[in-house]
């Protein structure tokens, strides 16, 4: 079934050009009987030819140059703009894609199918509707704007079974209902596949969770508040009757109405607490809630008892306002909660659910990702990310692979080499076959690591937590003895000790004193572009230990550039012929600096220079061959080219002179990548590639180092380039580490070095006591970042390092490293401060109760104060500050 439908824009382009191109062609003017004498050659046809930019049909002139077609002034101006930056691989890349859609991929149309089955779709299950139709939910990707859902909703009324289509641009997801006889769901996906929109199944079983808890939890607010507001509305006017006086039968009534409001706040909203009590007894566990269910008990039974015989005081204002509090000190925990657990379980959906496995009639069927075995040969279409690790059989592509290594270029790949499932295949279909699946392939077993370190990180316990058993115990044991002492003679007047007692003590700022600090400071930190998903890492920041830098993409910038040229500079034309179709970052430094005039100063020459060609890279390189580890060959005016790392070249039987063995050796010695190239197997050229360090590295080091922090650097780079990113930002030799794997990285920050370095050339330090921060930007730190005390991502990392780290820098400052220490140690000192006021208020207050001097309304009207104490310092504070940057060094 093929639906065609065109947008508004392209009626009004082609309107608009069609008015155009007439109006230019001056056949087009005369009439019918002159048009027809008039000469062939002066006027000429009119023809459809696609835009250069966007390729959209365009009627033009059948004389007009095909290669500056534009539909707009709009790709006009954009496709000078992408010339003029020197971009314009952009359409070659762009003509390989359409190309390879245009031929088609076999099986692509069953890349759907698997949606017609039940299993596959798990919580997003078709259910069923009257009538016999069929009802789900998907995820909707690419959704921008109320056009958007405009359009896919009116797309529904053109394909036949398809009944309703409902669009939530709160949560990108479409709920469709569609008659199985008539349509399947995969033809409807297919469909909106064609429109642009990628639709795929809803794991809501987290989602449904949070709606549901946070339902109930705003729901309990909702009544505590209603019952608090108007019982403290109630007592007000109590309170001014017993001053000026008031007639019994009135204030009879507002008693009654009082208590019926206490008692509906303590008994719906406030049976969670009595719930909390009741397992703390069963577990013999003393927890926060059980004061608050006891001083909610007796507080309720007292006022009952006084409202019932018209005597004394009720407090059920007072109870009412407790547990408002307290359920919005719960909400706040359970909202940081539900954050943490909702990203560990984005991080575990990085790889596509499904695969195309290749029939032996050479068909492809759309299988279960997990169903994979080894030996399976799959089809992964251009865009598609790999759902196993194998080997290329067939086709050729380039990856990315920044999931797993962090590299903003993608890489060429050919026939036997190796692919890793979660990374992304660009260009081209490709078949693979299969050699681990699931669990077993790299990215299962780097996701188990982060899992693991996930689920043994203890997290910090808050302040109230710690002192939480002994506050019980000892309010508990208090409230009991104050009853005691004054039971012998007046029973009611030891209850209303011990009342007063366990209100004006019930853990009200205790418990909110924490979070609400906490919260305070997230807000303002997130001002900064400092985005804390995990409040107890603020706390755990507060102390001191060990940071651990990741180096490419976080001390330095993750853009290479060839810094000197030693040797022939005709060899870095050779070489930017060679590697012009190369997809990596090495590569893309040689081409801009092949590009550069001569006399460039931002590259260093040395040596002889015997070119007399310039550095014109035009040239097109033939019989190319890409090599999978160090370097590229190929052909470049008739000479064998070589360009490489030196183990590389040495590999290739190569000869290399002694001066340009001796400058690669220097290149790597001073932290520079060394790339020779050869010319007919004899070194010509040795090219320094530098990735420059990020401003104000140095400085943000100096200022961690001050304030009591170890900083050290975990790299996978080259030992000697991380040695000399070390001496350039201030960090000890001893603890600048380079060679190592993610699992390497994973050791280290857990507290113990490498069980197998795998490598003789590192250096690994003594397992550092303290607490363990980890700083990086890709996916290969994704495990360091989880199993560290504390992980923090900075800008340009994979999505699955931003999900695995508690925090993440934004701005991609180092600076805001600084910043973010100083806010910890300021927000501990805001938490400290707190809990100092709530305990010293407490001290004071149950001391007074229990000698008698607070009545329970007294208590009633002092509770409220300690928890407005602790809101006052909290908004007063300024955990982070507007102008907080580390000096610049002079």
């Amino acid at each position: 079934m093929n639906v065609e439908i065109r947008s508004d824009r392209e009626e009004d382009k082609e309107k608009a050009l069609n008015t155009k191109a007439f109006s230019d062609s001056s056949a087009a003017e005369l009439p019918a009987d002159s048009a027809a004498s008039a000469d062939e050659s002066a006027c000429p046809a009119i023809v459809e030819l696609p835009c250069v930019h966007c390729g959209l049909p365009t009627r033009v002139r059948a004389d007009a140059d095909p290669q500056r077609i534009f539909c707009c002034n709009g790709c006009h101006g954009a496709y000078d703009l992408i010339n003029g930056w020197g971009l314009s691989d952009f359409y070659a890349l762009r003509d390989q894609m359409t190309s390879a859609a245009a031929q088609g991929v076999p099986g692509q149309r069953s890349r759907y199918d698997v949606f017609d089955q039940p299993e596959f779709l798990g919580d997003s299950a078709p259910k069923p509707q009257s009538g016999g139709l069929l009802s789900t939910d998907l995820a909707l990707h690419g959704l921008h704007c109320g056009a958007c859902a405009w359009l896919i909703e009116n797309a529904a009324a053109r394909i036949d079974g398809w009944q309703l289509a409902r669009v939530k641009m709160s949560d990108h997801t479409i709920r469709i209902v569609f008659d199985p006889q008539r349509v399947p769901l995969s033809e409807i996906a297919r469909t909106m596949d064609r429109l642009g929109y990628q639709v795929a199944p809803l794991t809501k079983q987290l989602d449904d969770h949070f709606a549901r808890e946070n339902r109930r939890l705003l729901i309990q607010i909702a009544i505590a508040g209603f019952c608090a507001a108007n019982a403290m509305w109630i007592a007000i006017g109590l309170y001014a009757g017993e001053a000026s006086g008031v007639a019994a039968d009135h204030r009879m009534f507002l008693r009654t109405i009082g208590t019926g409001l206490g008692l509906l706040a303590v008994a719906v909203p406030g049976r969670t607490f009595f719930r909390g009590a009741l397992a703390s007894l069963q577990t013999r566990t003393p927890h926060m809630d059980l004061p608050v269910a006891l001083g909610l008990s007796v507080g309720s039974v007292a006022g009952l008892i006084n409202a019932i015989t018209g005597r004394g005081d009720v407090y059920f204002d007072s109870l009412a306002v407790l547990v408002f509090f307290l359920l919005i000190g719960r909400w706040i925990q359970f909202r940081q909660q539900h954050r943490a657990a909702r990203s560990v379980d984005l991080l575990l959906r990085i790889t596509p659910r499904h695969a195309s496995r290749i029939l032996d009639d050479g068909e492809t069927q759309a299988v279960l990702a997990d169903n994979l075995q080894a030996g399976d040969r799959i089809r992964v279409a251009a865009g598609e990310s790999f759902p196993a690790d194998g080997e290329i059989i067939a086709g050729e592509t380039t990856i990315d692979r920044s999931l797993l290594t962090g590299e903003s270029q993608p890489i060429r790949a050919a026939v036997g080499e190796t692919v890793l499932a979660g990374t992304v295949n660009v260009t081209r279909s490709i078949d693979v076959c299969v050699e681990a699946s699931g669990d077993a392939s790299r990215i299962g077993r780097v996701m188990q690591a982060v899992e693991a370190a996930a689920a043994r990180k203890t997290p910090i316990v808050q302040l109230a937590d710690r002192i939480g058993g002994i506050f019980v115990i000892v309010v508990t044991t208090l409230a009991l003895v104050a009853f005691a002492l004054s039971a012998r003679d007046n029973w009611q007047q030891g209850a209303a000790n011990a009342t007063a007692l366990l209100i004006v003590a019930c853990p009200c700022a205790l418990a909110l004193a924490t979070p609400l600090a906490i919260a305070v400071s997230l807000g303002r930190a997130a001002r900064r572009k400092i985005l804390i998903r995990d409040g107890s890492s603020l706390q755990q920041l507060a102390g001191t230990g060990t940071i651990w830098f990741d180096k490419t993409g976080t001390l330095t910038e993750g853009r290479s550039r060839v810094v000197e040229v030693i040797g022939d500079r005709d060899g870095l034309a050779s070489a930017a012929a060679i590697e012009r179709d190369v997809c990596h970052p090495i590569a893309d430094a040689i081409l801009a600096a092949a590009d550069l005039p001569d006399d460039f100063e931002g590259v260093a020459a040395a040596g002889e220079d015997n070119s007399t060609a310039g550095t014109d890279s035009s040239d097109e390189a033939t019989a190319r061959t890409q090599i999978a580890i160090g370097g590229v060959l190929g052909e470049h005016r008739g000479a064998a080219i070589a360009a490489g790392s030196l183990k590389f070249i040495q590999s290739q039987g190569i000869e290399i002179p002694a001066k340009l063995s001796q400058a690669a050796e220097r290149l790597t010695a001073q932290g520079t990548t060394a790339i020779v190239v050869a010319r007919d197997a004899i070194a010509i050229t040795v090219l320094g590639i530098d990735d420059p360090l990020r401003a104000g590295a140095d400085v943000a080091i100096a200022e961690l180092k001050r304030a009591g922090w170890r900083v050290g650097i975990l790299s996978g780079d080259h030992p000697g380039v991380v040695r000399s990113v070390a001496d350039r930002v201030g960090v000890p030799q001893s603890l600048a580490i380079g060679g190592l794997s993610p699992e390497n990285k994973l050791d280290i920050v857990s507290h113990h070095s490498p069980a197998d370095p795998g490598s003789a050339e590192l250096h690994l330090p003594e397992p550092a006591p303290g607490l363990q921060v980890m700083i990086g930007d890709g996916a290969n730190d994704a495990a360091a970042l989880a199993a560290a005390d504390v992980g923090i991502a900075v800008r340009g990392g994979a999505e699955v390092s931003l999900q695995a780290a508690p925090i993440f820098i934004a701005s991609g400052r180092l600076g805001s490293v600084v910043e973010l220490v100083r806010g910890a140690r300021r927000t501990a000192r805001l938490i400290h401060i707190t809990f100092a006021v709530s305990l010293g208020y407490n001290v004071i207050a149950v001391g007074l109760a229990m000698a008698g001097r607070i009545s329970p309304l007294v208590a009633a009207v002092l509770m409220p104060l300690s928890s407005v104490s602790v809101l006052s310092l909290t908004l007063a504070s300024r955990s982070f500050r507007e102008r907080d940057e580390p000096e610049r060094t002079k």
